[in-house]
């Protein structure tokens, strides 16, 4: 267990606000025998053996000519880079008097070793991967390939209200317990649940493995995760479930991402400030709309981190009007102050829904780790599924990092 997630919070105290601050949501034979010599006075004498040919890019190439008849087989062609060694040339013609030479036997094309296919399987983002506990470990018999699964656990150093909780895994095709895998854990917003909030394997396809965080509506007292003040139990909670996560699978622990759509997004607000930076738990992040908690301190972070948020203008949920959090990470990042700002290609399968939607994303200049943001307009209060942003935006930008 990583030092990071020991860290004793007895003694928290929590005072949850009533109102509701967050809404949901990839050698040819040579040929054969020379010709007969023509008709002679005297049988020529024997052929010296042709000198052997030198390697071919490609293929072998021929053994030099024969001399005048029964010249011995020219010798065989060395073998071309990646391909086939040239067959031997053909022996030169029957001695015939005064005959001439056998003909050169051809050289044998020699077939180019076709590249060799990219290894399958899911690879870690980067070069660098770092293999968790449960690398080489047999998944729980119930865990279904490519179906979300429902895990509980007691969540310690918090209240007892806050400490059973669930979570769900989810699986790529083809896994293989020997290979780290990155991981995504997703949080849902007010109302959604941890298998069914952004469908980042969508994305992600058989690359990662994907992990739906859950809030407790009986800790909470609604269904939305604790947003209003710091220190927050789904710190303990999230980290609870990383470790549980990374003991029980093959995980890459350098390339975890977090994500989340309003509720959701504070969550990935606060462990991206938290559990962030050289050491930490989180690679990096996407946000979904949603915003930063009001008493969550820059001086509580310990970042920088990678991070892509986007978020529809206007947007009729008050507390987020305009993405508060976002100019929290320029600041966590230490971004170039004003902000300076290219425009960001979000990739091909980022695109405006209909015709009433806009998208603009930028990256911003002088940061400590790679930071975007998106700007939509139409969408209202928008988990940006349907624009792809937070799915495949989000994937594309998570896997361009080292």
């Amino acid at each position: 267990m990583r030092d990071h997630l020991n860290r004793g919070r007895l003694g928290l105290t929590f005072a949850l606000a009533s109102s509701l601050l967050g809404a949901c949501t990839s050698g040819g034979t040579g040929d054969t025998g020379a010709k007969t010599g023509t008709a002679g006075s005297q049988a020529g004498t024997a052929g010296a053996s042709g000198t052997v040919g030198s390697a071919g890019t490609m293929g072998g190439s021929a053994g030099a000519q024969s001399t005048a008849g029964a010249g011995a087989a020219g010798a065989q062609g060395s073998a071309g880079v990646g391909g086939a060694a040239g067959a031997s040339g053909g022996a030169g013609g029957t001695a015939g008097a005064g005959g001439t030479a056998g003909a050169q036997g051809t050289a044998g094309a020699g077939t180019a070793g076709a590249t060799g296919t990219a290894g399958g399987g899911a690879g870690g983002t980067g070069t660098h991967v770092v293999r968790s506990i449960g690398c080489g470990m047999t998944p729980p018999v119930t865990q279904v390939l490519k179906t979300f699964v429902k895990y509980t656990e007691t969540v310690a150093n918090v209240p007892a209200v806050w400490m059973p909780r669930q979570y769900w895994v989810w699986l790529p095709d083809n896994y293989n317990a020997n290979h780290p895998y990155p991981t995504v854990f997703v949080a849902p917003g007010c109302g959604g649940s941890g298998d069914m909030s952004i469908p980042i394997q969508n994305a992600s396809g058989s690359d990662a493995i994907v992990v739906g965080l859950d809030y407790s509506s009986k800790a909470t007292g609604r269904d939305c995760f604790n947003s209003e003040m710091y220190p927050d139990p789904e710190q303990n909670y999230i980290e609870a479930t990383v470790e549980a996560v990374e003991n029980a699978f093959c995980v890459d622990t350098s390339h975890q991402f977090i994500e989340g759509f309003s509720s959701g997004s504070w969550m990935a607000y606060l462990e991206g400030c938290v559990d962030s930076g050289p050491g930490g738990l989180f690679a990096g992040q996407g946000n979904a709309t949603g915003n930063w908690q009001g008493s969550l301190p820059l001086t509580a972070c310990k970042g920088p981190i990678a991070y892509m948020g986007s978020h529809n203008n206007p947007d009729p949920q008050a507390y987020n009007s305009y993405p508060g959090g976002r100019d929290n990470v320029l600041k966590l990042n230490g971004c170039t102050s004003p902000p300076v700002t290219t425009p960001y290609d979000p990739g091909p399968m980022v695109k405006p829904p209909n015709a009433g939607v806009t998208i603009s994303c930028v990256q911003y200049m002088g940061c400590k780790a790679p930071t975007v943001f998106c700007t939509t307009t139409g969408l209202g209060h928008n988990d940006q599924v349907t624009t792809g942003i937070s799915t495949y935006g989000f994937w594309k930008f998570w896997t361009s990092l080292p």
